[in-house]
This record gives C-alpha cells, structure tokens and sequence, in this order.
C-alpha cells in the first residue's frame, strides 16, 4: 500500500511540475512559436483602419502585393488585427484613442483579419483584405 502511494505522489509531482512549466512557458497558445518579423524595406502601400465597438472601418480592404503599412487606431474600446489562418504573429492592439502600426509583406490573395478579443468577432468584428 504505501509503494502504490509513493507512486502515485510521485506520479502528481510530476504532473503538477509539468503544469508549472506549462504556465512558465506560456504554454497553449496558437502562435506554434513562430515570432513575426517585420520586412525591411519601405511601405509602397498605407492601410488605415479604424476599430471601434464591434466593427472596423472599412472592413473591404484592396491592396497591390508587397510591403505595406498597417496602422490601426481605436475611436473605441480595446482592440487587435489579426489574420485568420495567415501571417502568423502578426498582431496590432490598441485602446481607445491609440494607435499602432506594423509593415507586412502582403502576397496575392484574400484574407480575412478580424479582433481576437473574446466575443468580439462573432460581434461582427472582421473583415477582408483582397491582394492583387
């Protein structure tokens, strides 16, 4: 009996050890480690959007393929940008009245961005960014 209960503290240190070390690396997130990099190189192309209470304006957004800038600003609440399912790691957050800005490599295509936050996209917040 008290083998089977050395092994089986054992086995809970283990298990709570390895959720200590979970949290300490952040352990669950999406992101598969891939950090963005922002390109070198100039902006050939600028990209403003406004985000407020559940919407971005515009939410249609047309780019020619190549660096641009990406600045988002928030006339209300706090927000982010991000792409589903493309550019990973890219991310702009901002709080009512702030602003941020990243470039990005743009490639052919349609995306489609939208706030992370909880409930807020599927509050109506999102968009399309079309490449050609």
């Amino acid at each position: 009996m008290l083998r089977r209960q050395r092994r089986v503290g054992g086995l809970l240190a283990s298990v709570m050890l390895t959720g200590v070390l979970l949290v300490a690396c952040g352990g669950g997130g999406d992101s598969g480690g891939t950090a963005y990099v922002e390109p070198k190189g100039s902006a050939t192309e600028q990209l403003a959007i406004d985000a407020k209470n559940f919407s971005f304006t515009p939410d249609k957004l047309t780019a020619k393929p190549g660096i641009a800038k990406i600045t988002l600003t928030s006339s209300g609440g706090l927000h982010d940008f991000v792409f589903d399912g493309a550019y990973a790691g890219f991310q702009l957050e901002v709080g009512t009245g702030d602003s941020d800005a990243k470039k990005i490599d743009l490639a052919k295509g349609t995306y489609t961005f939208y706030c992370s936050f909880s409930g807020h996209r599927a509050a109506g917040m999102e968009g399309t960014l079309t490449v050609k």
